[in-house]
């Protein structure tokens, strides 16, 4: 007569195979997901300070000049070290200049978020309305080469952006100075 089944020592054997596979799988499953929260929030914090930057550089190249402020639907933005309010020549959708119409533009952060508010003249390729940038700013600063903002000719902008995931924190660091291209010297 031959036995059938398996022996205590046999089932403790697999059982005790099994837990370890089990255990490693779970450390494999948790060690990948903090690296992916990690990825995700470097992601967030250097993808949006790129995103920033290119925002900025559109906006101030193609600029006539640096405003002192403009109100923008009653509510009004002043140039300062965290403010930028640029006015652009409006061109229509071949790219032609729209004579005697402007466009404003303002960069201004709140808390950790920073946005780009645009005012359209009518006919203009640019879209008016707020769009947000990003939402892990730690801090912007904005230098003039001029006090005078009637006089400014290049901007230099040093932006931090932060994230955090799991108690790391993940940072990117731009700087950039752009001249403003189409600035006209005042009489």
């Amino acid at each position: 007569m031959t036995k059938r089944g398996f022996s205590l020592i046999e089932t403790m054997v697999v059982l005790g195979i099994s837990v370890a596979a089990l255990v490693a799988l779970v450390n494999l499953f948790l060690m990948f997901n903090a690296i992916y929260g990690y990825q995700q929030a470097f992601i967030a914090s250097a993808g949006s300070a790129g995103t920033t930057m290119n925002a900025l550089e559109a906006a101030i190249l193609p600029a006539d000049q640096v405003l002192a402020s403009h109100a923008f639907s009653g509510d009004a933005y002043t140039s300062s070290a965290t403010t930028l309010v640029l006015e652009l020549p409006s061109i229509d959708s071949s790219g032609a200049l729209i004579v005697g119409a402007k466009d404003y533009v303002a960069f201004y952060a709140s808390g950790a978020s920073f946005f780009r508010r645009t005012e359209a003249a009518e006919g203009s390729m640019r879209v008016s309305g707020v769009k947000t940038l990003s939402t892990t700013v730690s801090s912007i600063s904005f230098t003039y080469d001029s006090a005078d903002f009637t006089k400014v000719t290049n901007i230099t902008t040093d932006l931090k952006m932060q994230a955090t995931f799991k108690q790391q924190t993940m940072q990117s660091h731009l700087s950039g100075q752009w001249y403003l291209r189409n600035r006209q010297p005042s009489p």
